[in-house]
């Protein structure tokens, strides 16, 4: 009996294990098929067909987590590439269609809906051609009904829309209200589920909004996308207007070169009627007035801040690249050059240098100052400037932007960027240089109309212009007032009664009332008609009162436009009789009127020769034949120095004796004679020291706007040229060992060196844009990565041992150094990576194990794959 009962025991035992291997056979093989599944990409499997599983499967809940895992692993990577896409090929949009901005509009909104997945979206502008009215208006719009497309005005503030420019922030509402926005097809219309508004802002300035709405939710990541993508369509935006707003300008200073050009010629035709010593003081005036206009265009032409300073600390002339450099601050002359810095204690260190200099001293420094928030660093030289008596009545001073340079002294790490971006900014600066010779040109015009007074400024419109005093008695008029008024009969003098004009009575009595108001301090618009022997003329005026510097009213001023026909031909046949008698007393008064603007225009030559010649750098012009026209000092002393001595008409071609080198140099100045403004770099040995010169070629442009001369400049920039050389040679050496790469806050990968393309056997083209996982071992554990992320990410730099995969499988191990770069608000915006290649996989398995040891992390078999 005791035989039986042991028999079934044991069986019933045997029935158990049977069971459970069958049941961990089965287990194996449905984790099996799940893995497999896994393996061909197959992320959405189920195990077991429905993932419930029990608990205590502890095999089955890894798989499934590792799955879920994977599986938004992966999700993540799509994102990012879909991104990554997106953006470049926006890029694309943004660089090639930048033209017209409507168009640019429309392309970037259709593109934008369709990439998104959206159903309707509108890009909208702020409108600031008024300061005083600024809107939202719509560009461009896909997919909207045309009642939506008519409001194309919003007003800032109004709505969700215009809210969004007041907040500078995102918007992304998923209940919209009643009736704000409708999808429309031709099944119907229907609201949104989903409502996104995001702001098109660089630094703070709002320059638009984007609005896309969508039937489906939008994610967070796209949300992302469409803020990223914001940053670069607002900076296109914004150049696309400026370009835009250039343009007009251009076209009104083309528009008032030419008024004025006629206007000198109606002059010109005037003063050939004078007496001969009239004519030659003309001449005279005429050459003074070219060397004054060549001498600004000189000073404006240089790449080099340049202005000059009295007593006060008021500037008193600044050219187009200082005034560039602070253009928030609406600098002219007069302006108070303290305001420029932030301190008192600033403004009192520079105050003590200019004291330096209007107590005769020149001198050369170096100095650092903060521009529009930047840190900007220059290279100046002042000097005094003396009357003919050889007092100091101004300090000049020379300011060379030396930044780069002393960025890329202080950081040898990004010393090629900062090159590269130094010579970006000089190309630009010739581009300006080239772009801007109009408004040089308007420049000057303003110059010569402040010499000239009041004669000028009147005679630069077309509307009768006239100033009277208090006794109604005339004190200048323009060539339009006295060409109308004399060829109604009326000659027209310097204290001429106005009201004399007007029929004695009520006529007269109504326009004496009538410039009594701005003389007490109203200004008007008025339409009058005038009868004056016989004539009768229509006139919109606007009378305006004259205040003086106590600001007491000293006169009126009245600006009228003729809107009837011309005064017929026999009576300016008589207005020329009676100008005839009076024109003894005109002419004595112009030949007094040109000597005293002669004497004027000779002290401000004088001026600018004494401001050319305080530069420390060599600056000379020469004229159609190469022959020299004017040098300032420092080239002059150069040549000197050579035992050339220089004379105006110098041939500059005979400083070369080799032929090839004469050829060589006149094809350079021949460029700048057909408009082209450039640089060249050029080299000299002496004593075999060897020396790098920027030499800057600008043409120089008369009133017709033709070439007739250039400018060259000459800087030694060898201290530059030395320091890229030693950049070169660092990049090549430490190029030779060393592993190196940069990201991107993400990880993405933005550059590589060819020694890890040797290693990794990848090329550029196919690293580029991917993220440093691509490189990632399957042996290195998770936890490693965390400990690496964590420390870059809070802006510490991380060291350790790698194994990393190459492109065919095999392996490779590094002594990886991960140094975060942060920008001026601590905000890590890079990494940048360098990797010594440990070939000896024994030392470095010793070296990982000791390392993992310290972190606590997993060991490394001894035998690798």
């Amino acid at each position: 009996m005791k035989i039986l009962s042991y028999a079934l025991i044991k069986k019933n035992y045997l029935n158990i294990l049977n069971q459970r291997i069958a049941s961990g056979q089965q287990e194996v093989a449905g984790a099996t098929r799940f893995v497999k599944e896994i393996e061909q990409g197959n992320l959405d499997v189920q195990y077991n067909g429905d993932d419930k599983v029990d608990h205590e499967n502890l095999l089955a809940s890894s798989l499934i987590s590792m799955r879920d895992q994977m599986k938004r692993f992966s999700q993540e990577e799509r994102q990012r590439n879909w991104m990554t896409e997106g953006l470049a090929k926006f890029v694309d949009i943004l660089r090639s269609k930048n033209d017209d901005i409507k168009v640019l509009a429309e392309d970037i909104i259709s593109n934008l809906i369709k990439y998104m997945g959206a159903n309707q979206g509108a890009l909208y502008v702020v409108n600031d051609d008024r300061k005083d009215d600024e809107y939202l208006e719509m560009l461009a719009c896909y997919a909207y009904d045309r009642k939506k497309y008519l409001t194309q005005r919003i007003e800032i503030g109004e709505g969700v829309t215009g809210q969004v420019i007041l907040e500078k922030r995102t918007t992304y509402m998923t209940v919209i209200p009643k009736d704000f926005i409708r999808i429309t097809s031709g099944l119907g219309e229907a609201s949104p589920s989903a409502l996104l508004i995001v702001p098109l802002k660089i630094e703070e300035q709002v320059l638009g909004v984007i609005e896309i709405a969508s039937f489906t939710e939008i994610k967070r990541y796209k949300i992302d996308f469409v803020e990223k993508l914001a940053e670069s369509i607002a900076a296109t935006i914004l150049a696309v207007k400026t370009n835009d707003r250039t343009r007009k300008l251009l076209e009104e200073t083309q528009q008032q070169a030419e008024q004025m050009r006629s206007q000198e010629e109606e002059m010109r035709q005037n003063m050939e009627e004078l007496a001969a010593t009239q004519e030659e003081m003309h001449r005279v005036l005429t050459e003074v007035q070219g060397k004054e206009r060549y001498m600004i265009d000189l000073i404006d032409a240089s790449t080099d801040s340049i202005l000059t300073v009295d007593k006060n600390m008021l500037i008193i002339n600044s050219n187009t690249q200082f005034r560039s450099t602070y253009a928030g601050m609406e600098i002219d002359k007069g302006f108070d050059l303290t305001r420029i810095f932030s301190t008192p204690e600033e403004k009192e260190r520079y105050r003590a240098i200019y004291r330096r200099v209007f107590e005769g001293e020149s001198f050369d420094m170096t100095d650092h100052v903060r521009v529009n928030g930047m840190d900007m660093y220059y290279m100046l030289s002042y000097s005094p400037i003396r009357n003919d008596a050889g007092d100091v009545i101004a300090a000049a001073v020379f300011a060379k932007d030396v930044t780069q340079l002393t960025k890329a002294r202080n950081d040898a790490q990004h010393q090629a960027e900062e090159l590269k971006a130094q010579e970006e900014e000089l190309r630009q600066n010739m581009e300006e240089l080239s772009a801007t010779q109009e408004e040089m040109q308007r420049i000057l015009n303003e110059v010569q109309s402040q010499q000239r007074y009041l004669n000028e400024l009147l005679n630069a419109s077309t509307d009768s212009i006239y100033t009277l005093d208090k006794n109604l008695k005339l004190i200048s008029y323009n060539k339009a007032f006295g060409a109308a008024l004399e060829a109604m009969g009326v000659p027209l003098q310097k204290g001429f009664d106005m009201l004399s004009l007007f029929p004695e009575g009520a006529e007269r009595e109504k326009q004496r009332q009538l410039y009594e108001r701005p003389l007490k301090g109203e200004t008007f618009e008025i339409t009058t008609d005038y009868t004056t022997n016989g004539v009768t003329s229509y006139h919109t005026s606007i009378n305006a009162p004259l205040y003086n510097d106590a600001g007491e009213i000293f006169a009126l001023a009245s600006y009228s436009h003729e809107v009837t026909q011309q005064v017929e031909l026999q009576r300016k046949t008589d207005a020329l009789l009676e100008e005839t008698q009076i024109r003894a007393e005109e002419m004595k008064a112009q030949e007094e009127e040109l000597h005293r603007m002669l004497i004027e225009v000779q002290d401000n030559e004088r001026y600018l020769n004494e401001l050319l010649n305080a530069a420390t750098d060599s600056i000379y012009t020469l004229d159609k034949n190469f022959r020299l026209i004017s040098y300032n000092r420092v080239f002059g002393g150069a040549l000197e120095s050579m035992g050339i001595p220089l004379k105006k008409g110098f041939e500059i071609l005979s400083l070369f004796p080799d032929k090839a080198e004469q050829d060589k140099q006149q094809a350079l100045y021949a460029r700048a004679l057909k408009g082209e403004a450039f640089e060249e770099v050029s080299t000299y040995t002496s004593n075999g020291v060897t020396s790098y010169y920027a030499n800057s070629f600008a043409p120089l442009r008369n009133q017709a706007g033709e070439v007739f001369a250039i400018a060259g400049f000459a800087k030694d920039i060898t201290e530059r040229i030395n320091l890229q050389k030693q950049a070169a040679l660092r990049e090549s050496v430490l190029g030779l060992t060393t592993i190196l790469s940069e990201a991107d806050e993400r990880g993405v990968i933005t550059l590589v060196n060819d020694k890890l393309c040797e290693v990794s056997k990848y090329t550029r083209e196919e690293l580029i844009g991917k993220p440093h996982s691509i490189f990632r071992h399957p042996d290195m554990p998770k936890e490693l990565f965390k400990i690496f992320w964590q420390t870059i990410k809070a802006g510490e730099v991380f060291k350790g041992i790698i194994k990393n995969r190459a492109k065919d499988g095999t392996h490779y191990w590094v002594d990886a150094t991960i140094v975060p770069v942060k920008d001026d608000a601590g905000k890590v915006v890079q990494y940048i990576g360098a990797r010594y290649h440990i070939t000896e996989d024994a030392l470095a398995l010793t070296l990982y194990n000791k390392q993992a040891e310290a972190l606590k992390l997993p060991f490394h078999p001894a035998k690798q794959p």
